[in-house]
């Protein structure tokens, strides 16, 4: 009967090399835990000994897993904020093409301002390769823009 949580628990454990999944590593380590407990208690008892341990601590892993996925929710966009040059638009579409990592992306402002060519603004969020900007706020840049077409026709 030993030998049969034995077998469980290197399959399981294998199993888990392969896949990348805590349910398995669960089922191994509570296999485990039946072996062990094997040495101590009647043989009629280890099914509800592995039972109960399986349960609890796949019950245990899948809290786990859920609570550090909640705590990195926010942590796995590192483009968020990164800033991006405005290099031509907006085309047809409202979409912008922006240099951002020595290549060219296409982008969406978020606002519904207007932007020129040469301006800064930062990513804040993304979908897929379409990036979606807002301006830097008027005190921290520049105006980049050329002058309306009045004042440049009175010279």
């Amino acid at each position: 009967m030993l030998l049969l949580y034995l077998i469980i628990a290197v399959i399981a454990g294998l199993a888990e090399l392969f896949t990348g999944t805590f349910y398995l590593a669960a089922v191994a380590l509570a296999a485990l835990i039946t072996l062990i407990a094997g040495f101590v208690l009647p043989q009629l008892t280890l099914h509800w000994v592995f039972l109960a341990s399986s349960i609890i601590l796949i019950l245990a892993s899948t809290w786990l897993r859920h609570r550090l996925a909640r705590k990195a929710s926010g942590v796995d966009d590192l483009d968020l904020g990164q800033a991006v040059e405005i290099l031509r638009g907006p085309d047809a579409q409202g979409r912008y093409r922006v240099r951002y990592r020595g290549s060219e992306w296409p982008a969406v402002l978020e606002e519904d301002d207007s932007a020129c060519a040469g301006a800064s603004a930062v990513i804040v969020a993304h979908e897929g390769n379409l990036l979606h900007i807002a301006l830097l706020p008027p005190s921290s840049r520049e105006s980049l823009c050329p002058p309306p077409s009045s004042a440049s026709s009175s010279s």
